[in-house]
């Protein structure tokens, strides 16, 4: 039998994030200047509440892949929430990651089609990589590497949480030899893992809406002065 969390845990968690959708309701930028500021918090909570609602699918249906993706992003988010909140440099600099991931995603699709055919029609991925570069140039964006989650998760002092269990996470989502041999195979599967991920993972969430909510209450939807 796979055993679950006690019912009094799961209904502390399910009303936890029950708050937190009413919360992230309420919640509106105070001027046009701080409009980017709102736009990064409305997404990380959006985020949040999606892959709660993905991981308590993977609970529900004893499915641990999708369980422990789920809460590998939740503990993400949780470090994303915290260094952003932490100053303005710091959202900027994680608004200016999406452009340094979309080039890394153009050039790492161009480089394995070019793989495929040296004679690839490119032009679609060289123009998109092009717009691209010229937004990071409006936005004044220099970095050349995407953050690294690691040393995120050290700034917001969170890095044993990283450490643990996102190796704990990646062998249950990823083609180890764990899930390739053990998973689903019996005795073998670990199924104790089921209450403390969906636990861990609903911590990670609540800490999200915590961070925000207290931020909201001091300084309002603008970055910390």
């Amino acid at each position: 039998m796979n055993p679950g969390l006690p019912l009094p845990h799961l209904d502390l968690i399910q009303k936890a994030f029950a708050q937190f959708k009413q919360f992230g309701n309420t919640i509106k930028p105070v001027d046009e200047k701080n409009g980017w500021f709102f736009q990064i918090v409305f997404e990380l909570i959006d985020a949040t509440l999606s892959n709660y609602d993905q991981m308590k699918i993977g609970y529900n249906e004893n499915n641990n892949h999708l369980l422990a993706w789920a809460c590998r992003n939740l503990l993400e988010l949780a470090i994303f929430t915290k260094f952003v909140l932490i100053s303005e440099p710091n959202a900027r600099r994680f608004a200016e990651d999406r452009l340094v991931d979309g080039c890394d995603i153009i050039t790492s699709l161009k480089t394995l089609e070019l793989h495929i055919d040296p004679k690839s029609d490119t032009r679609l991925l060289d123009d998109a990589l092009a717009r691209m570069q010229a937004q990071m140039a409006i936005e004044g964006v220099t970095a050349k590497r995407h953050l690294v989650t690691a040393d995120l998760a050290g700034i917001v002092g969170m890095k044993e949480d990283y450490l643990c269990m996102n190796r704990v996470c990646s062998k249950l989502v990823h083609p180890t030899a764990w899930s390739v041999l053990s998973v689903n195979k019996g005795e073998n599967a670990f199924s104790q893992s089921r209450p403390i991920l969906f636990q861990a993972g609903g911590q990670y969430g609540c800490e999200v809406y915590v961070t925000i909510k207290e931020h909201n209450a001091t300084y309002g939807m603008k970055p910390k002065p």
